[in-house]
């Protein structure tokens, strides 16, 4: 999708989460950022200001939405031939506006990362939750700043993994910075059992615990209703097998599946339900452009009298 020689790295999160203290030791604590001619653009101003940064740093501050256009991004690129861009991005733009901005051959998206505040999370997350999901939605890293030990992590975790289902969650304090925390959970079904069977209501546990836990389960077989996707860019042979499931509100729903190998692939028709069992295994799949979980289908079963959907591919 992207042609990474330039590197661009989004920094997201609400006004005051300490976005701006994030770039700012990111690169100060970061050797390799010396080498680089490293463009920041600005796209809110609070309270902490971008200061005593090394010479091969410009910032660029916009203040209006208007003002995020190709154009923008083209003269940067000729005004400082930059081989590292970071964007502090205002999230009550959407997210959509950055997206589809047309960049400059040879720009690409690295990484998105998502600073929140602990301690204001949860008026936050009870308040916009559907800016929440468009925020987190792309996120590879999340650092919620600011915890104690008295948090309720669970609690983090069950709202933010939903939105951010590939993210690392990565949480700190004042104190003690990055902490370690281990959360013990109780898993609504059996990982011993012979073939590990899910329903409706435990799909997005697994989901994620698939995500953040793969080990648990490769070599491990697995039994699941779901949606059969197609897109044209998969192997033949495989197709994605998910479900539509609500991340932070009702109205934000996204297409969570795996990548399935199934020997009658082509038998199978876009939007059809089936109940799919096979084993899980890890490794580098295509369709993903990463490793990920995909599972090696030995059976596939059409369950008649549902309604097809389509899904975008």
């Amino acid at each position: 999708m992207f042609n990474r020689k330039v590197p661009v790295f989004i920094v997201n999160g609400f006004l005051e989460s300490g976005k701006t203290t994030f770039i700012q030791k990111a690169i100060l604590n970061d050797q390799e950022m010396k080498r680089e001619r490293v463009v920041i653009l600005c796209c809110e101003e609070g309270e902490v200001e971008l200061e005593n940064l090394p010479k091969n740093v410009c910032v660029h501050t916009i203040e209006d939405k208007e003002e995020l256009t190709e154009e923008l991004f083209f003269e940067l690129n000729a005004s400082y031939r930059p081989t590292c861009i970071i964007i502090e991005y205002n999230v009550m733009w959407g997210m959509k506006s950055l997206y589809e901005c047309p960049m400059p051959k040879g720009w690409g998206l690295a990484e998105q990362f998502t600073i929140i505040d602990a301690t204001t999370f949860a008026a936050y997350f009870g308040n916009m939750k559907s800016i929440f999901a468009d925020m987190l939605r792309m996120s590879t890293r999340v650092y919620l700043k600011r915890c104690t030990r008295d948090d309720d992590f669970k609690y983090y975790k069950d709202n933010i993994k939903p939105c951010a289902t590939r993210a690392e969650l990565i949480y700190m304090s004042d104190e003690e910075g990055i902490m370690d925390i281990m959360l013990e959970e109780e898993l609504p079904y059996d990982l011993n059992s012979d073939v590990i069977t899910l329903n409706r209501e435990n799909y997005t546990v697994w989901y994620i615990d698939m995500l953040d836990n793969v080990d648990r389960y490769v070599g491990k077989t697995v039994e699941y209703t779901a949606v059969v996707a197609k897109p044209d860019y998969f192997r033949k042979d495989f197709f994605m097998a998910g479900n539509m499931v609500m991340t932070c509100c009702e109205d934000d729903m996204q297409f969570l599946g795996f990548v399935c190998q199934y020997d009658n692939t082509e038998r199978l028709e876009e939007g059809t339900y089936v109940t799919v069992r096979g084993e899980v295994a890890y490794e580098f799949s295509p369709e993903y452009e990463e490793e990920g979980p995909v599972i090696y289908a030995s059976k596939v079963t059409v369950i008649p009298g549902q309604d097809k959907k389509k899904k975008k591919k």
